[in-house]
C-alpha cells in the first residue's frame, strides 16, 4: 500500500509539473531519448523535471520552422553532472528545428547547468548533421573541452561533407560558460580553409566542412577558458555581437590557442559590441575569412600579445575588406593591430589604440599589406586618453576627452549606436573608439538588430528557408503580429515594402525575382522595428 501510495504521489507531482510547463513530454531520468520514437512533433514542448542527471541524449527531433521542438527545464535547476566526468553533459544528434532553454522558471537566468565533463569532452555539443537550434540560458563549467560545441565534422560519408550539407540558423545566446578546459564557445570546424585529414579508403585525405548559414552568437559570457572564450569558422555573413570574454587561454591545450576571440575560416559578416579582456594571447585573432568583415564598437584590453591580429589562409577571398572601426584597444603587450593580410584591403577608422607595447599602435607583415588608417587615436596612457577608470576596464572617457567629437561619421558600416547600445553621436560629431560619451541618454536614432532586440528578451526574426529560392516566409519569434516588413539589400536601399493591412503573426513573401546574395528584413509591429536577414540562392 505504501509503495502505491508513493507511485502515485510520484504520477501526481510530475503531472502537475507538466501541467504549469505545457509540457508535451517530460523527462525526468538519465538517458538517451529519440524524438522519432517517442512521436515527439513540430511544436513540442519537452519538459526536463528539475534535478539532476548523469548525462541526456537527444536524437532525432525534428520540428519545423514555424514550430520548433522546444527542451525547458520546468520546476527549478537542471544539473548535468556525471560523478565520472567520462561523457557529454548533453548531446544533441540528428534534429533540426529546435531549442535548448533554460528559461523555464521566473528569476532563474540559467535554468541548465552542466557542471562536469571528462578529459578532452564538451558539456553540450550538437552534432550528427543537426541543423536550425537555438540555445540559451545554458551554464557549463568544468567541462574537459569546450563548454558549447556546435558542428559536424566530415567524415568518408559524403553526405556529411560541404557539397552535401549545411548548417542553417544557428543561435547561441544569453549563455554563461566558465572554468573550462577548451574553448568557451566552439562553433564551426576549424579546418574551413584546407579541409580535415581523413583516411578514406586507404588513402589520406583533406575533407572540406559544411558551412554554417545565419549563424547569430550574442549576449554570451565566458569567464576562465583554457582556450579560446570564443572561436567560431565556417560561417558566411555571421552576427556576433554584445559578448563578454574574461581571461581566456589560461591552460591552452596548444600554444596558439590563447586568444580572446578567433574568427576562423569562411566567415564574413559582423563583429560588434564586444568585449574581450584579460587574454593571454591575442585579443582578437582573424585568419583564413571570407569578408567582408565589419569589426565594430569593441573593447579588446589587458591582452598579452596585440590586440587585433589579421592573416590569411588558403582559400581566403582576395580583394575583400576588413573594416576595424571604432574599437578601443588598451594595454596590450604586443602591437595594438597586426596585419599579416596580403590580399585583402584593411580599413582602420575611429579607433582609440591607447597603451601598448613599445608604442607599436600598427605593423605590417611587408609592403605589399594594403591598408588604409584614417582618424585613429593613439597614447602612451590611459591618463591621455582620460578614461573613466583603466584599472577595472570601465574605458569609457570624461569630459575632455580627446576621443570626444573628433570622429567620422561611420554609419556607413553599420556604427549607428556604441558599445552601451547609446546612439549615435551624441554630441552632434561622432566619437573615437567603443563608446560615446556626452550626457547619458536615450538610444536616439538606433535601429540596429542587436537594439530593436531589446535589451530584457531577444526577439528574433525567423525567414525560412535561408537560403531561399522562391518563397521567404517570416515570423518573429515572440510570436508579435507583423504589420509591415522591407526589404532591404547591403547598401542600405529598399527593394521592396509590404504591408500586411491587418497584422498577422506570418507572412509569406515571393522573392524568385531578387538576385543572389545576402538581404536585410526590416519588421515592423504596432509598436516596434525588428531586423533580420536572409539568403537569396
Amino acid at each position: 500500500m505504501k509503495i502505491y501510495l508513493t507511485l502515485l504521489f510520484t504520477l501526481w507531482v510530475q503531472f502537475s509539473i507538466a501541467q504549469t510547463c505545457n509540457c508535451t513530454y517530460t523527462i525526468t531520468k538519465t538517458g538517451s531519448y529519440d524524438g522519432k520514437t517517442l512521436k515527439i512533433g513540430p511544436g513540442a514542448t519537452v519538459c526536463i523535471q528539475a534535478g539532476r542527471y548523469d548525462f541526456l541524449r537527444l536524437n532525432n527531433f525534428v520540428g519545423t520552422p514555424a514550430n520548433p521542438i522546444k527542451f525547458v527545464n520546468c520546476g527549478g535547476l537542471v544539473e548535468i553532472n556525471y560523478p565520472t566526468g567520462s561523457t557529454t553533459g548533453i548531446a544533441i544528434q540528428g534534429s533540426r528545428y529546435f531549442q535548448i532553454t533554460g528559461t523555464g522558471v521566473a528569476g532563474l537566468e540559467y535554468g541548465i547547468h552542466i557542471s562536469r565533463t571528462g578529459s578532452g569532452i564538451s558539456g553540450l555539443n550538437i552534432t550528427g548533421m543537426s541543423s536550425d537550434c537555438e540555445v540559451d540560458h545554458v551554464e557549463v563549467s568544468n567541462a574537459g573541452f569546450a563548454g558549447i560545441m556546435i558542428k559536424t565534422d566530415p567524415t568518408c560519408d559524403v553526405s556529411t561533407q560541404r557539397a552535401n550539407f549545411a548548417m542553417y540558423n544557428v543561435k547561441v545566446h544569453h549563455n554563461y560558460v566558465h572554468d573550462v578546459k577548451g574553448e568557451g564557445l566552439y562553433i564551426g570546424n576549424s579546418f574551413w580553409n584546407e579541409g580535415q585529414s581523413r583516411t578514406c579508403n586507404g588513402a589520406s585525405v583533406k575533407l572540406l566542412p559544411h558551412n554554417i548559414y545565419g549563424l547569430e552568437i550574442s549576449y554570451n559570457r565566458t569567464v576562465n577558458t583554457g582556450c579560446e572564450g570564443i572561436q567560431y569558422a565556417c560561417a558566411p555573413e555571421s552576427q556576433v555581437h554584445h559578448n563578454s570574454v574574461f581571461n581566456s587561454g589560461i591552460d591552452p591545450f596548444d600554444p596558439y590557442q590563447d586568444n580572446g576571440v578567433q574568427i576562423g575560416g569562411g566567415v564574413s559578416g559582423n563583429f560588434y559590441n564586444n568585449t574581450i579582456r584579460k587574454a593571454k594571447g591575442i585579443g582578437l585573432i582573424i585568419v583564413g575569412h571570407l569578408g567582408p568583415n565589419r569589426i565594430y564598437n569593441n573593447v579588446i584590453a589587458e591582452t598579452v600579445a596585440n590586440g587585433v591580429f589579421v592573416d590569411e589562409r588558403k582559400g581566403t577571398l582576395a580583394n575583400v575588406e576588413i573594416a576595424l572601426v571604432n574599437n578601443t584597444i588598451f594595454a596590450t603587450g604586443e602591437e595594438g593591430v597586426k596585419l599579416y593580410n596580403e590580399t585583402q584591403t584593411t580599413t582602420l577608422l575611429n579607433n582609440a589604440v591607447v597603451q601598448v607595447a613599445g608604442n607599436r599602435y600598427l605593423s605590417t607583415l611587408n609592403n605589399k599589406v594594403r591598408f588604409t588608417a584614417l582618424n585613429n587615436y593613439t597614447a602612451a596612457s590611459a591618463n591621455e586618453a582620460k578614461f573613466v577608470n583603466a584599472s577595472i576596464g570601465d574605458l569609457r572617457v570624461v569630459s575632455g576627452s580627446p576621443l570626444l567629437n573628433t570622429g567620422q561619421n561611420t554609419s556607413r558600416y553599420g556604427v549607428v549606436a556604441d558599445l552601451d547600445d547609446r546612439g549615435r553621436p551624441q554630441g552632434g560629431v561622432y566619437d573615437i573608439g567603443a563608446y560615446e560619451g556626452g550626457a547619458s541618454g536615450a538610444r536616439q536614432g538606433v535601429t540596429s538588430e542587436a537594439l530593436a532586440a531589446g535589451a530584457s528578451e531577444l526577439v528574433l526574426v525567423r525567414a525560412y528557408p535561408s537560403p531561399v529560392t522562391d518563397q521567404l516566409v517570416v515570423r518573429l519569434s515572440n510570436e508579435e503580429p507583423i504589420a509591415e516588413l522591407s526589404i532591404v539589400d547591403n547598401n542600405g536601399r529598399v527593394i521592396s515594402r509590404h504591408a500586411a493591412g491587418t497584422p498577422v503573426s506570418e507572412l509569406r513573401l515571393p522573392v524568385g525575382h531578387l538576385g543572389k546574395g545576402l538581404y536585410l528584413l526590416r519588421v515592423g509591429t504596432t509598436s516596434r522595428q525588428y531586423g533580420g536577414r536572409f539568403l537569396k540562392q
